[in-house]
Parts: C-alpha cells; sequence; structure tokens
C-alpha cells in the first residue's frame, strides 16, 4: 500500500467539498454517504469529520465556498472599476451574473437543497450572512454614485439598506413565486418578467437613470432547465443531469 500523501488541512477540506459536488451529480445528494466522499478522495472518515460534523455541515461549507468566491470575485473586480458609481454598480451585476453562470453546475450540485423545507433556517441563516457582504460591495459604489451625481439618494448607506431588502426579499418571493408555477413555460415567464422588474425598482429606488440597469441575457432554456434540480431537491430527489448532460448550460454560458 502506497503512503498516505499528507496535505494541509485546507487543501484535504477543499477536495472533499469537491468529491461531494460531483457525487451529487453523480449519485445525489440523498444517496451520496459520507464513506464514498472519503473514498474518493483517499481518507479516512476521521478526517471527514475532523473537518466536518454531518453531511448538512458539509453542505453548508459547499454552499459557504461557492458564495464566499463570487463575493471575493466581485470585491476584487469592484476595487478599481472606472465609471461612475451607477456604472460601476451595474458592471457589478454583469460580472455576478457571469461568474454565476460560468459556475452554474456547481451551484445546481448544493444550492437547491436549500430550499428544501427542514433547511429554511439554514437557509435563511446563510442569507443574512451574505447580506452582510452584499452590503460590504454596494455601499462603495452607491456612495461613489451619491457623491457623482448618477444616484439621487439623500443617504448611502440607508439607500444600501433598501436595496438590499429589495433584492434578497424581493428575488427570494419571485423565485419562490416560479418555483409553485404549475410547469416549466410558467416558471420561466415570472423569472423573465420579474428579473427586469426588480432590476427598474432597483434604479427607482436608487435615483439612476432609466434603463442604467440592463437584465441579464439569460437564454429561457438555461431558466428552464435550473427548475427541475430544485424541484428534485424539494422532494427529496437530487440529481442535477440537465446541467451537466443536456444542451442547457452551454446554451446559457
Amino acid at each position: 500500500m502506497a503512503p498516505r500523501v499528507a496535505k494541509h488541512p485546507d487543501v484535504r477540506r477543499d477536495e472533499m467539498m469537491d468529491a461531494a459536488l460531483r457525487l451529487c451529480v453523480d449519485v445525489g445528494y440523498e444517496a451520496m454517504s459520507i464513506e464514498q466522499v472519503t473514498q474518493a478522495v483517499g481518507v479516512a472518515k476521521g478526517t471527514f469529520y475532523y473537518h466536518f460534523g454531518s453531511k448538512t455541515d458539509l453542505l453548508i461549507a459547499m454552499v459557504t465556498r461557492w458564495a464566499d468566491e463570487l463575493f471575493d470575485a466581485l470585491e476584487s473586480a469592484t476595487s478599481s472599476l472606472p465609471g461612475t458609481g451607477a456604472h460601476q454598480f451595474s458592471t457589478m451585476m454583469q460580472l455576478a451574473t457571469a461568474w454565476k453562470l460560468d459556475r452554474l453546475d456547481d451551484a445546481m450540485a448544493s444550492i437547491p437543497l436549500l430550499y428544501r423545507p427542514e433547511n429554511i433556517e439554514l437557509r435563511h441563516r446563510l442569507f443574512d450572512a451574505w447580506g452582510v457582504r452584499m452590503y460590504t460591495l454596494f455601499l462603495p459604489l452607491i456612495q461613489a454614485g451619491h457623491d457623482d451625481g448618477s444616484f439621487d439618494v439623500e443617504d448611502a448607506p440607508a439607500a444600501t439598506q433598501l436595496i438590499l431588502s429589495l433584492w434578497l426579499h424581493g428575488s427570494t418571493s419571485m423565485f419562490d413565486r416560479a418555483l409553485a408555477a404549475p410547469d416549466d413555460d410558467s416558471y420561466v415567464e415570472i423569472l423573465l418578467r420579474g428579473i427586469p422588474a426588480l432590476l427598474t425598482a432597483s434604479e427607482r429606488l436608487l435615483g439612476a437613470a432609466p434603463g442604467s440597469f440592463q437584465p441579464p441575457d439569460l437564454h429561457p432554456e438555461t431558466l428552464r432547465a435550473m427548475r427541475a434540480p430544485f424541484l428534485a431537491a424539494l422532494k427529496g430527489n437530487w440529481t442535477v443531469p440537465a446541467l451537466v448532460e443536456g444542451g442547457a448550460y452551454s446554451a446559457g454560458s
């Protein structure tokens, strides 16, 4: 037997999350076992429990890593954006959409599980944490828009809080309504109408010129394919073949 290679704990932790993401796609989250994860990485179960207390903790870590990488990328990119505050804010939204679409398969391997009824408290806890990072990301851009006149707001921190409330609660309500739609076409229609409506509301709240925030170019088939993983997670029959084998992912990226 070859000697086990010692690796930094953070490297091992990432390897186990990477293996779990692949297993979520291949066999589904419910069918995935901790033993399968450790075998895929070549470590003992004790190594798994050193990093994660349970499969749920592993899920939290996968979702958190995805979100942290998104915020890290956006914070790095927005630190040197040119143009007015409104232009910077619009660019940030475009960068976020491009980043998410580029990593859509990773997102679909874990995030839909947050929408299961038993995970609603976890979802709210994670969204609250993400809200803190969003505030830190948004405030300098909205302050810049306040200072240069591209946003008509009296107080940048207050406006930032209002935008966060609109995005976090408005987008969640829209998506919950879309998931409750009776068929794929209705689901897609709700999102295709709702996303521009949220952006228009954001322009008005920030006093930006109409058309400052353009909706992302989301292919209807990409949205259609995203519905199945969320419904499967809600029903406890979790796999994501549509995004990794079908054409919807490539069509939307």
